[in-house]
């Protein structure tokens, strides 16, 4: 029997028929895969981990086990890491398993800066380092957090172990869907818009008046309502992380960067193989249930077959990868078929294990990792950039010198380029 959930978004829309092409966060009832330690709800009426960034703003992240690789898990637009609760138990006795918030989502600290692609990526980065989450990885992103999951990818293609993709969204998959079934686009961008319209105004109004207890916020439209499925103490405090403007301003901050095409625009200019990873696709089997008719109806068999073809390029971008149609699957494949999610991970984790020659472990990367090079070896002094250089490539500019430095006894070598 499938799991008994319902989605949950802002209200007043019957969001649960966007789940294709704008996927909104939803109430978490769905039970863990049977004989996996739990994690309860109520664990997710707290934070996890704080982790501080440069700045000091806090990302939240939550990790359990401790075997190598580290699974990344990513959620879909408007989700947060309780969206993972079905599964992530079942993976931890098979690897450490870290679900992170985005800004302004669950107990993360909200930001001020644009909600796109890069950004959220460094968002990623900072809090990987900040904590100590040293690679390999294994990333897994859903719907919209495959942007993050791929674009981390894309900056550290030597860091990454293997990947999940749990039904996608792609790049410029508006104008995808434009062209293959124009009548259901029609539909289902009118819910887009209406959405995000409603959304601007929650903020208008909460600017002007802040709700001022508990009572108020849950009758509040703006605001979720609490989940008969959940206890007490995680609706009052979901209620409050709901009832924030800059929570709010992050959440519309993050959509309209992603339907205005700025995402998808970033996302394709780091665009590039990944190489013989272990890499699946997931593709949900069921349509999602849009109460459409005439042209939009007749037409969604066009839009699910474009919607397959984005995905079976994604699995493309490995030479070991595949997109696979899970059937009985929604949007939410971890949620409604949690198992298939499971397996699939732990296929891709026992590929990455035998690639590198041990049934056991994949073994640690190197000490300096891409993501460490990244983060740390770029320094600017006066008019010229100082690289280390194992942050050079041939394809940077011919140095004009070299310098060396002593720091706490160790030398340091640098190339130094015109700046």
């Amino acid at each position: 029997m499938k799991p008994v959930f319902k989605r949950r978004s802002l209200p007043g829309f019957a969001f649960k028929a966007m789940a294709l092409l704008l996927p909104m966060a939803r109430a978490y009832a769905a039970p863990p895969v049977p004989s996996a330690p739990a994690l309860t709800l109520s664990a997710y009426a707290q934070p996890a981990q704080l982790v501080t960034l440069p700045g000091g703003r806090r990302l939240n992240i939550r990790c359990t086990g401790q075997t190598s690789p580290t699974i990344i898990l990513t959620a879909g637009a408007g989700d947060q890491s309780l969206s993972w609760r079905a599964i992530q138990g079942a993976l931890s006795g098979t690897a450490r398993v870290c679900a992170w918030d985005r800004p302004g989502f669950g107990f993360s600290d909200p930001s001020t800066t644009a909600q796109d692609v890069v950004h959220l990526t460094d968002n990623l980065e900072a809090a990987l380092a900040a904590a100590t989450i040293r690679p390999p990885y294994v990333l897994v992103g859903h719907s919209l957090g495959s942007f993050e999951t791929l674009m981390f990818a894309f900056r550290h293609p030597h860091d990454i172990a293997g990947m999940v993709l749990i039904d996608p969204a792609g790049p410029f998959q508006d104008e995808r869907f434009k062209r293959a079934a124009p009548a259901t686009y029609a539909a289902i961008d009118a819910f887009q818009t209406r959405q995000i319209e409603h959304l601007k105004r929650c903020i208008r109004e909460m600017e002007k008046k802040q709700p001022t207890s508990d009572a108020a916020r849950a009758g509040d439209d703006c605001v979720m309502t609490p989940e008969k499925e959940y206890p007490s103490d995680l609706n009052r405090a979901l209620i409050r992380i709901d009832s924030k403007v800059a929570n709010k301003k992050d959440f519309l901050s993050l959509l309209t960067n992603m339907t205005s095409g700025l995402d998808s625009r970033e996302l394709k200019r780091a665009w590039h193989p990944l190489g013989n990873i272990p890499l699946i696709v997931l593709t949900a089997g069921e349509p999602p249930p849009i109460p459409l008719t005439g042209a939009a109806k007749a037409q969604m068999p066009a839009l699910q077959a474009e919607w397959a073809r984005m995905h079976d390029e994604m699995g493309r971008l490995s030479t070991q990868g595949s997109n696979r149609v899970v059937p009985d699957a929604t949007h939410y494949i971890h949620q409604d078929r949690p198992q298939v999610v499971v397996d699939a991970i732990n296929e891709v984790i026992s590929a990455a294990r035998k690639r590198e020659g041990s049934p056991e472990r994949v073994p640690k990367a190197s000490r300096r990792t891409a993501l460490q090079r990244r983060l740390l070896c770029r320094f600017i002094v006066g008019a010229s950039a100082i690289l280390f250089s194992p942050c050079t490539s041939a394809a940077e500019p011919r140095s004009i010198g070299s310098q060396s430095l002593e720091v706490g006894g160790h030398a340091l070598h640098f190339r130094v380029f015109p700046g």
